[in-house]
């Protein structure tokens, strides 16, 4: 998943604000029942390999990904909820295809009121010339 490998430097911030990557997923493994061994073979690692990962302080992002999808909790979520990062303002990642959607959402709206709005330009212009018609013709004797 390429947008997190931007930050791949940020096991020393997760380090230092105190979130033991390993043991989150050790307990949300154990709180939903599932055995090492079956997780072991879902995220296609041996059964030490998946003990090792409850050791971890800090872990690679695409295995992390991996079990995310594995056990459906999204473990990237606890990092950017502290959004400290030694105090230094962080550019959120926006995806561009679904910014893209958005945007072409967005002006298809603009578009449908533009033809609103001159729609209601053209009724207005109307509404003038009978005014000044009638205008005219209420000025004559």
């Amino acid at each position: 998943m390429r947008i997190f490998n931007r930050f791949s430097n940020c096991s020393l911030y997760l380090w230092y604000m105190g979130i033991h990557i390993g043991q989150k997923i050790k307990e949300e493994l154990y709180a939903q029942g599932i055995s090492v061994t079956v997780f072991a073979k879902q995220i296609n690692r041996s059964r030490n390999v998946a003990y090792n990962i409850f050791e971890r302080e800090s872990i690679d992002t695409a295995l992390l990904n991996k079990i995310s999808q594995t056990l459906n909790c999204d473990f990237f979520s606890m990092f950017s909820a502290q959004r400290d990062f030694h105090g230094k303002a962080m550019k959120q990642y926006h995806d561009p295809q679904e910014t893209y959607h958005k945007q072409s959402e967005e002006l298809e709206q603009l578009k449908q009121h533009h033809h609103m709005l001159a729609m209601e330009v053209e009724y207005l212009k109307k509404i003038v010339r009978l005014l000044e018609t009638g205008k005219g013709q209420a000025e004559q004797p």
